[in-house]
């Protein structure tokens, strides 16, 4: 009986360890088929080897005998499978299918909270729409990769999201903002030893400074660029470069330079069926002979070119040659031709959004149609034309979904408010309750020990009920903590949109729309919807990455800014060792004092009034310094003007935000400090408060 005993648990021991080695033996599998992926560049092998993967994956995943380490490490192939499922679509120009397949992998990646698959899964979605034109949509996951890359700690995952963010601001138009997002991927690059990430970041800061037209600085970070893809014999990159040199050469008029490299590029892209790159290198050729009045070559170029951008959707550069070529048959005044391709971009750029593209066209329609001496249409394309650049025009269905937005968001705040005091009366009682509990339990037992042990346990009864005592002052101070806190943040709260400063905003908006500028006065309104949204998405967090705060402060100065007509200006100044995208501070906490700069130091003051901001860690780099400086009339002056108005008001902003700062810094006492700036001959020249915030 022992011998069958023993052998059944031989043979149950050796299934068990049958069944670990085929899990492991599947989990090599798929990381060498993961490795082959990552390494084949023809996208019609891996896709099917990427089959062949989720095949194994599907077949393991749901596995009653998987450990979680192991069920961890087949759902993030899994995440991988769409991730590669969705480059296939992209690949293939089917942009929509690849942000859905790129979704599903970032979901997969984050219920296993693998971060390096999540930032490039949402790289990737922000990637897919940016093909289809939507910028916007673009930059917000970009920015939400950057979170969880940082999550990741993977400094490499780190970089290539900053390069992104980078590429994408410097298509918004922030130049400044790519510029520092790109050159913190470098560091990080040159610090990995990354010749890829150099490359492509090289490449991206000589796009920068080619829209600023700083073209020598430009094409030297091309030429590093070229000069990293020729050393790692990535070809492809190689095209891209020569491309982007070959354009400055063509701004500079230096016509023989820039055919030299588009030929060379052809070369390369012709050997490697680089179709794309190709009908951009055909289109810049286009452009060479169009200056050079060669048009009968430009057209050839062109037709070349939008051959291969109307196979591969490529919207963009097709509305351009379309362009190109109507400009081409206007100037040989072939005007119905020339009408053909002027419709044909002028609709493209219509879908696509493209404005300057839309002007250029429309102006040319103009001309046709006044040559065709059908002057109702030019006069229609001429408007056209001339609305779009006059910028931004008044909306005012936009305006009224802003206002209607501004509304549902004020009402959702008073529900909050209304929420928040309920929630501490019921606080109050509850803590009530448990304090006449406490106590009542405290008595009972008192006197049951009083009772029991009191001829033979007296000091016993002594040290307990000290110790009991001790608890309860204990607890009455931390309900009293939490008490003030909770007043301080409902105190902030209410601050938080003061109603003057609401009635000061909106006068001046509407000043604007009925006397003044309406472009700045929509822009205003667009300012004060945006500024009362970030109020009312940060007051109920605990605290907000610096550079909301700056940006709502930012928002907040330009509204103001409307009171003073032209005397008035700001200045916002971080210190190098401060970084906006990680350090945090509790929300809404420096506008109360830049308010009371401006309403108590500038608004009685003639002549030039100025608020500057500066923002530094100290020494030991666990406090941030925030020092508002204002040139107004002083504190002394402003005293007098406050006691002449005999107002009782007092600042509930600025002593709920010092309460505040006390419960939130732990190391200091002096949290807010008052000082007046005083010249040469002792005269009160302007105030300086001090704000220290201790770094959690």
């Amino acid at each position: 009986m022992k011998k069958i005993v023993l052998f059944a648990l031989f043979i149950f021991n050796l299934n068990l360890y049958s069944q670990s080695l085929v899990k492991n033996v599947e989990l090599l599998l798929c990381k060498n088929l993961n490795s082959k992926i990552e390494n084949e560049q023809d996208e019609s092998i891996w896709i099917k080897q990427n089959q062949e993967l989720k095949k194994i994956v599907l077949a393991n995943i749901n596995k009653s005998n998987l450990s979680q380490s192991e069920k961890k490490e087949f759902l993030k192939y899994y995440s991988i499978t769409y991730l590669n499922e969705g480059a296939y679509q992209t690949i293939i120009s089917n942009y929509k299918e690849s942000i859905i397949l790129y979704k599903k992998s970032f979901t997969t990646a984050r219920s296993i909270n693998y971060y390096e698959g999540c930032a490039s899964s949402l790289q990737n979605i922000a990637t897919s729409f940016d093909y289809l034109g939507k910028a916007d949509s673009c930059l917000v996951y970009f920015k939400k990769a950057l979170q969880f890359a940082n999550k990741s700690k993977d400094e490499s995952t780190i970089a290539y999201v900053l390069t992104d963010l980078g590429y994408i601001n410097n298509n918004l138009g922030n130049s400044k903002i790519a510029i520092d997002y790109n050159l913190k991927a470098l560091k990080l690059f040159a610090k990995l030893k990354d010749d890829e990430g150099l490359e492509r970041t090289n490449f991206a800061i000589g796009r920068i400074f080619d829209q600023l037209k700083e073209y020598n600085k430009s094409l030297e970070y091309y030429n590093n660029a070229l000069q990293i893809a020729i050393r790692t014999n990535n070809e492809q990159r190689q095209c891209l470069n020569l491309n982007s040199i070959a354009s400055i050469y063509l701004i500079q008029k230096k016509f023989s330079k820039a055919k030299s490299v588009l030929y060379k590029c052809l070369l390369v892209c012709k050997k490697n069926k680089y179709e794309s790159i190709s009908g951009v290198s055909h289109n810049l050729l286009g452009d060479i002979e169009f200056e050079l009045n060669k048009f009968e070559e430009a057209k050839k170029n062109y037709f070349i070119a939008n051959a291969i951008f109307k196979i591969d959707k490529n919207n963009f550069f097709y509305s351009k040659t379309l362009y190109k070529l109507a400009q081409i048959y206007y100037s040989e005044n072939q005007i119905k031709t020339a009408e053909k391709y002027a419709l044909e971009g002028y609709h493209l750029c219509i879908i696509n959004k493209y404005p300057s593209e839309i002007i250029a066209v429309s102006e040319l329609l103009s001309k046709i149609y006044t040559k065709q001496k059908k002057f109702e249409f030019a006069l229609e394309y001429k408007n056209i034309a001339s609305k779009l650049s006059d910028s931004i025009y008044y909306d005012e269905n936009k305006n009224i979904a802003l206002k209607a937005e501004f509304k549902y968001n004020s009402n959702l705040k008073e529900a909050q408010i209304k929420a928040l005091s309920q929630q501490k009366k019921i606080a109050t009682l509850e803590s009530q309750r448990q304090k006449n509990i406490a106590l009542i339990l405290a008595i009972v037992i008192i006197s049951i020990l009083f009772t029991s042990y009191f001829l033979f346990h007296r000091y016993k009864i002594k040290q307990q009920n000290k110790l009991l005592k001790s608890r309860l002052i204990e607890a009455e101070k931390t309900i009293e903590a939490e008490k003030k806190a909770t007043e301080s943040e409902l105190k902030a709260l209410k601050s938080q949109m003061n109603p003057h400063f609401i009635f000061n905003a909106l006068s001046g908006i509407q000043d604007q729309f009925m006397f003044g500028d309406k472009v700045i006065a929509n822009e205003q309104m667009g300012n004060f919807t945006y500024l009362t949204r970030q109020i009312l998405n940060v007051s109920g967090k605990k605290k907000i990455l610096l550079s909301t705060e700056i940006e709502i402060l930012s928002k907040y100065l330009e509204l103001e800014k409307m009171r003073f007509k032209t005397d008035f200006e700001y200045e916002i100044n971080l210190d190098g060792n401060v970084d906006e995208d990680y350090h945090e501070i509790p929300p809404m906490l420096i506008q109360p004092f830049v308010e009371n700069s401006i309403k108590h130091g500038l608004l009685h003051k003639s002549g030039s009034k100025k608020v500057t901001i500066n923002f530094e860690l100290d020494l030991s780099e666990q406090f941030i310094i925030c020092t508002v400086i204002d040139n107004g009339i002083g504190r002394k002056k402003s005293a007098e003007i406050k006691a002449k108005n005999e107002t009782n008001h007092q600042s509930f902003s600025t002593l709920s935000i010092e309460q505040r700062l006390n419960i939130w810094n732990k190391n200091t006492k002096n949290a807010v400090e008052y000082f007046d700036i005083i010249d040469t001959d002792e005269e009160i020249v302007g105030t300086k408060v001090r704000i220290t915030v201790e770094i959690h």
